[in-house]
């Protein structure tokens, strides 16, 4: 036997006479021997973004104004910029994480933010230009917001088990103040008083009140909204009694009365408010690239201007007021793409502040050859790029473009699926770039799936026509098909596939889709189902044929996540089932031939399909628990070629294998022996 537990021979050694009257002898290789990659080749960090999940405003005491966020990056950088010059003044690589979603400014002017893995909460002294650790707060590891208290305390919200802590500063303590949601996962928004501490929960909207004085947990009725699918992702108490700005799923704020319950009034919103003007109590905010002033007095908004650079609806991030040497007051406002603007309201002017803020290096999201010479990459949080193996080079790069999860070609174009609320776009490199991320733009913007969509992760295409599977948003489970006809520009959406779960393989042949789901949905809720599914569907008759879990012999549990799904050279639909290999009739749609070659234990993503790709000698490279594996179709021989963790991989148009290590995109090369020694 093996390394890999595979007989080395199915047949004796041959003997064939020379020319010479010697005898050569030929001993069959199996597939470990066969197969070798060569050394690792790093290309570079490949999709750079300029992205920040937190950020706010302060004052120094010499009357320097300046903006202190976090960038995305791989690692994420927390970075002190001056506004007047946009220049940096201090940076710190935060260890231990991409992206920072929790930062707030204490009444003292120190500077607090928390991660998303270890823990950890660092606090920055401006006057200093110091930054140390504070400590490790005793909740869950990811925080997704900080709001300090008027008396100064500091209260966090975190994932997955919907906690909040409090920290306080004098006496340098921590205190774990329970799950405010006993089966949610999300505790996302946070905001404070000198009375009550608020939390808001998701997936399933609600509103908690934690009473300081007691301790006591209750629940503050959102009517319309309690209980249904979303977040309460922000919340500002009012300088007025018990009024709070609640944001609801990054798009609507609601205003709130916390002694009556009920809701004052509701108006779209990107996902932040101002506290009141210092000048005539207004609260400000920004929806759909415009500025308003809302007056809470008589519940009204009016218009103050557009802001041009918030023209493709980024969310933001922070607002606050600045007050000037001359006794004015300036609005400084910064957005996801770190694009910051100064607005006064005595003239309504808007300036634009340019900062030395980089585009970084962030990781690798989706990858995949257009089956020509060119790599196209998508980052997260954000980042498009494209590399042309025949120069080496990136030849386009898009910081700012969303993250994509799925990409797919049809007719020389390429499409991308993106997150979040599963956005489509479409690009045409016969024709030049142009990145305002518009309708007209390349890439341009298509179409928003809707119906509850998310993360559009398998995309196929055959007759014309783009197949597009996706996962649901946070909170819900059944994913839906998509259909788009780039000749007319249409597409109808189909939600009844398979209910209760996600699509997540796509393959076409002769007029049928067929696809495969995960019974995982979207994030914040558990599945409703045991088993995966696998589905036929007709195109022309836009009508499922056939949903069935497959017979996989010898499985070591029933499957729970089917795809990628392809047809190999031989005519059969091959898929991937964690740690499964299997291969079954398109006519009868029963398996012919499957291999348990790692045991089922879905320990990574459970949104990313398990890819297939035909290599050279029509051998199968699979990324089957997220191992590197060579098989032959034939024999079901395999080799598992790495061991480490593999979240991406491709095969390019010269054989080579391409992959991700975090932010650098790899390649190896695959050589095959010829089976003969």
């Amino acid at each position: 036997m093996s390394r890999n537990g595979t007989h080395a021979s199915r047949q004796p050694a041959k003997r064939n006479a020379g020319e010479s009257g010697k005898e050569n002898v030929y001993v069959m290789r199996n597939l470990a021997e066969r197969v070798r990659l060569g050394p690792p080749i790093d290309l570079g960090q490949a999709v750079r973004a300029r992205i920040g999940q937190a950020a706010v405003f302060g004052t120094r005491r010499d009357g320097t104004h300046e903006l202190y966020v976090a960038v995305n990056g791989t690692p994420a950088m927390f970075c002190a910029v001056e506004l007047a010059t946009g220049h940096i003044a201090f940076r710190f690589s935060i260890p231990h994480t991409d992206s920072v979603w929790a930062m707030a400014a204490a009444p003292d002017g120190t500077v607090y933010f928390a991660g998303m893995e270890d823990g950890a909460l660092y606090r920055y002294l401006p006057e200093e230009r110091r930054l140390e650790t504070v400590g490790r707060h005793p909740a869950d590891p990811w925080v997704w917001d900080l709001k300090p208290s008027p008396d100064g305390r500091l209260y966090g919200a975190t994932y997955p088990n919907a906690k909040i802590f409090e920290y306080h500063p004098e006496e340098r303590r921590f205190r774990d103040l329970g799950r405010m949601s006993a089966d949610q996962q999300y505790a996302r928004g946070i905001g404070a008083t000198n009375r009550d501490v608020f939390a808001g929960i998701g997936s399933t909207i609600r509103l908690m009140r934690w009473d300081r004085t007691n301790g006591e947990t209750s629940e503050l009725h959102l009517e319309g909204y309690s209980g249904k699918q979303g977040f309460v992702d922000r919340i500002w108490p009012a300088e007025s009694g018990d009024v709070l700005f609640v944001s609801i799923s990054q798009s609507e704020m609601l205003v709130y009365d916390c002694g009556k319950q009920r809701i004052l009034d509701r108006f779209a919103c990107s996902d932040f408010i101002s506290p009141a003007s210092p000048v005539n109590g207004e609260y400000y905010f920004v929806a759909k690239g415009s500025l308003y002033a809302y007056r809470l007095d008589t519940l009204t908004s009016t218009l103050q201007t557009d802001i041009p650079v918030y023209a493709d609806h980024p969310s933001i991030k922070c607002m606050q007021w600045l007050a000037e040497r001359d006794g004015t007051h300036t609005l400084a406002i910064v957005s996801s793409s770190l694009d910051v603007v100064l607005f006064r309201p005595d003239d309504r002017s808007i300036r634009e502040v340019r900062t030395d803020l980089p585009t970084v290096p962030v990781q690798i999201q989706s990858l995949e050859w257009d089956g020509n010479e060119k790599l196209y990459m998508g980052g997260y949080h954000r980042g498009l790029s494209i590399y042309n193996a025949v120069t080496g080079e990136i030849e386009l790069s898009i910081p700012k473009f969303p993250q994509t999860e799925g990409i797919g070609f049809l007719d020389g174009k390429a499409y991308f699926g993106t997150y979040t609320r599963a956005k489509i776009f479409g690009y045409d490199p016969e024709l030049p770039a142009d990145t305002r991320l518009a309708a007209s733009s390349n890439p341009a913007f298509l179409f928003a799936i809707g119906h509850g969509q998310d993360r559009p992760f398998a995309i196929a295409s055959g007759d014309g026509k783009l197949f597009i599977g996706t996962i649901p948003d946070y909170g819900l489970l059944t994913g839906a098909l998509t259909v788009y006809d780039p000749q007319t520009g249409k597409h109808e959406v189909y939600t009844d596939i398979v209910p209760n779960q996600s699509i997540i393989g796509l393959t076409y042949r002769d007029g049928l889709l067929y696809g495969g789901t995960s019974n995982w949905g979207g994030l914040g809720i558990e599945p409703s189902e045991t088993e995966a599914k696998l589905f036929v569907w007709d195109v022309q008759e836009r009508r499922t044929l056939h949903v069935f879990t497959p017979d996989i012999p010898d499985i070591d549990i029933p499957p729970r996540m089917i795809g990628e799904l392809t047809f190999g050279p031989d005519g059969l639909l091959w898929g991937a089932v964690d740690g499964t290999i299997f291969a079954m009739s398109p006519e009868t749609l029963r398996v012919v031939k499957s291999k348990v070659i790692c045991p089922s234990e879905y320990k990574y993503s459970r949104f990313r399909p398990y890819f297939l790709r035909w290599g050279p000698s029509g051998l199968l490279f699979t990324s089957l628990a997220r191992k590197l594996i060579a098989v032959d179709p034939q024999t079901l021989d395999h080799a598992i070629l790495d061991e480490e963790p593999l979240a991406l991989m491709t095969l390019g148009p010269d054989g080579n294998l391409y992959y991700n290590d975090v932010s650098h995109l790899m390649m190896r090369e695959v050589r095959i022996l010829d089976e003969r020694g």
